[in-house]
């Protein structure tokens, strides 16, 4: 049984007063929002007609009530509507890891020329 910090589905405070794995009945500190809810859940896709992700889930018509899930994993933060999720730098990871950008730099313009060079039949000019 581990505590770890995650927010709530509702009010966004932190929480960090619950065990995991979460409790069916767990509920939110500051805004008393159920926890173990789809709303909660990884799982959970407003756009889909059942809400769902996972196939083999049941559909719940209360998609803020508790429940007995057995697909529920734990979705720890929310980005607002209005808000941007967080940007990795994929290509500078990869230059860490590789300690190296490989010497490539690659612009628009380089990669015309590039492909240019690649296509123009050779001139018997000398």
């Amino acid at each position: 049984m581990t505590i770890e910090s995650w927010q709530c589905w509702y009010c966004n405070s932190v929480v960090t007063d619950q065990p995991l794995p979460l409790s069916t009945y767990a509920e939110c500190r500051d805004c008393r929002a159920q926890l173990h809810c789809c709303r909660q859940c990884q799982h959970y896709n407003p756009r889909l007609r059942v809400d769902c992700d996972e196939p083999r889930a049941e559909s719940h018509s209360e998609r803020e009530k508790a429940n007995f899930c057995d697909w529920f994993k734990l979705r720890r933060e929310f980005v607002e509507p209005g808000e941007k999720a967080p940007s990795v730098d994929y290509q500078a990871e990869l230059n860490t890891l590789f300690g190296t950008d490989g010497g490539v730099t690659e612009t628009s313009s380089d990669s015309r020329t590039q492909l240019g060079d690649l296509f123009t039949a050779p001139s018997d000019d000398p």
